[in-house]
């Protein structure tokens, strides 16, 4: 299942060898592309699963910064020491090298 098609709710699958850089670069961008999209016609890069690491910065693309400033400001009267996923919901300077993808080792 990868789409809720009475709601619009997309989930994209794009499957690729992680072994092969070339194809995790086009999946990579096939990914940057549908979201692309879903922003260029109106809809949302976020829905029933949140933001994440792999949309954050999506999110300086698909709202105003009075708007997300709004969002920090509710989060804050609700998470007020940042404790609850910190770094998966709004852009920022910080990264933490946890995000980067983890290499599998075989067995």
């Amino acid at each position: 299942n990868v789409f809720h098609a009475g709601d619009g709710n997309i989930h994209p699958l794009v499957l690729y060898d992680e072994r092969d850089p070339d194809q995790v670069k086009r999946a990579l961008a096939a990914g940057h592309d549908i979201l692309e999209k879903c922003i260029e016609l109106g809809g949302s890069v976020t829905g029933e699963h949140g933001i994440g690491v792999e949309k954050i910065d999506f999110m300086e693309k698909q709202f105003a910064k009075d708007d997300l400033d709004a969002m920090r400001a509710l989060r804050r009267v609700f998470d007020p020491e940042n404790r609850c996923n910190p770094h998966k919901m709004f852009p920022g300077s910080k990264r933490c090298a946890d995000f980067a993808p983890k290499k599998q080792i075989a067995a």
